[in-house]
């Protein structure tokens, strides 16, 4: 379930995210426009681990059943999406930097 990827790949899906759900991105960036830098990483934080929760159900339902419910599919598809979102606004805010990520091997879990 869990892979490994470059930074290249992760910000393409964040920058991605303005083209698929620009409504998205401006509603967290006007969010973020009243946040400091720790609450924009823990609502960073917060989305990712939402999308790992909703990606776990699908996977657990399609293992169980098959096939995901059409709820655990747009759950996990939404909780991408935000996460993909969050982590645009905390790269705008100079939270999420390319340096920090390849002094640690050059990926990200």
């Amino acid at each position: 379930m869990f892979h490994l990827a470059s930074f290249d790949e992760i910000t393409g899906v964040a920058y991605g995210i303005e083209v698929t759900n620009p409504t998205m991105v401006a509603r967290i960036r006007r969010a973020a426009d009243s946040l400091n830098a720790y609450e924009i990483a823990a609502r960073l934080a917060q989305a990712i681990t939402e999308a790992a929760d909703a990606a776990h159900i699908r996977d657990f339902e399609e293992a169980q059943f098959g096939e995901a419910s059409a709820d655990a599919v747009v759950d996990c598809e939404y909780h991408d999406e935000l996460a993909a979102a969050w982590s645009l606004v905390a790269a705008e805010h100079q939270l999420i930097i390319p340096e920090i990520i390849i002094a640690h091997d050059g990926s990200v879990h």
